[in-house]
């Protein structure tokens, strides 16, 4: 190649590098909100828009801090969590309205209803997919959406939430799920504010650490789990401080010292009744243990004056643990 050819060819190298360059620059500006500028969720939204699981009011523009509607938050969490449609029984073809009366069957938002009800989402027949979403009700579904996805374990200390005095049992099982494992933090004086709107870029950050965990945490069942309904728990208590108990779990005739014991989650019922459902899992393949009968210890810690039962995720009915107050 001589000289003259040579500098045509780096010439035109160079205008082809320069087209490809503003080409990435623009692809990648395609992406930032321009009204995230500072805002600790910026990144994180970024992301989000970037993987399609959420979009801006505009093509520019994001709107943090605009409410959620019902709408907008189940789209969030379907999309989110990558929560998939279920088959339906019966041979006739289910639709959104087969289940809401107020959501149409080729609204923008009707598939994302239907696979949330298909996963066990607890919604109302009559919700309004233009009604505001509070942070509660954000709070329970996305809980739900998780807990649809497998078992995880939740070492549960309770949070004592200030401001959560009128929330429902339901509601405040998911919260103290939320809490306890660091996706939802409460802010001045324990307080969640839950009768508060959810606003966009906190619905975004709480889906973007949700969907981390399930992709980290979360693993569906692949028949690891022990026949725990084998097994029967028991439950002991101890003052550990003003106002909190030591719940003790204890799992006996456990085939040898491999299995272990796992609290899932602790639901709170009335008149101060808790119920600590646990799991018993197999040893890891490929490691010997003695055959030893054995039993398996777990705790965690409740207000006072609570009476705890103790039950397996897969308890039959004959089996369903013991008490302790």
């Amino acid at each position: 190649m001589n000289k003259q050819s040579f500098q045509m060819s780096a010439k035109k190298m160079t205008i082809a590098c320069g087209i490809l360059a503003a080409s990435v620059s623009f692809g990648a500006s395609a992406f930032a909100f321009s009204d995230l500028k500072d805002n600790p969720a910026e990144s994180k939204i970024n992301a989000l828009h970037h993987k399609g699981v959420v979009n801006g009011v505009t093509t520019d523009r994001f709107a943090p801090k605009s409410k959620v509607t019902f709408a907008q938050g189940i789209q969030f969490i379907v999309n989110g969590l990558q929560l998939s449609p279920k088959p339906s029984n019966g041979s006739s073809t289910v639709t959104a309205s087969s289940y809401f009366d107020n959501v149409k069957d080729k609204a923008w938002y009707a598939s994302a209803f239907l696979i949330a009800k298909q996963n066990g989402l607890a919604l109302d027949k009559s919700v309004d997919p233009n009604a505001a979403m509070t942070r509660i009700q954000f709070a329970h579904l996305l809980t739900q959406a998780l807990q649809s996805k497998g078992n995880f374990p939740v070492t549960l200390m309770y949070a004592d939430i200030s401001d959560g005095g009128k929330l429902s049992n339901a509601e405040m099982n998911s919260l103290q799920i939320l809490v306890n494992t660091h996706l939802v933090t409460l802010e001045k004086n324990n307080t969640f504010r839950p009768n508060d709107v959810v606003t966009r870029a906190e619905a975004a950050v709480w889906i973007y650490d949700a969907a981390e965990f399930a992709q980290t945490v979360i693993t569906p069942d692949e028949g690891t789990a022990a026949p725990s309904n084998l097994y029967e728990g028991s439950v002991t208590l101890e003052k550990a401080g003003e106002g909190v108990n030591k719940a003790t779990l204890t799992v006996n005739d456990l085939p040898n010292p491999g299995y272990s014991l796992t609290i899932d989650r602790i639901e709170f019922g009335k008149d101060k009744t808790a119920v600590i459902y646990f799991s018993v899992t197999k040893p890891a393949p490929g490691k010997m243990y003695p055959m030893v009968i054995t039993k398996g210890t777990a705790v965690t810690y409740l207000p006072e004056g609570y009476t705890v039962t103790a039950k397996s995720l897969t308890t039959n009915p004959s089996s369903s643990g013991s008490s302790a107050r």
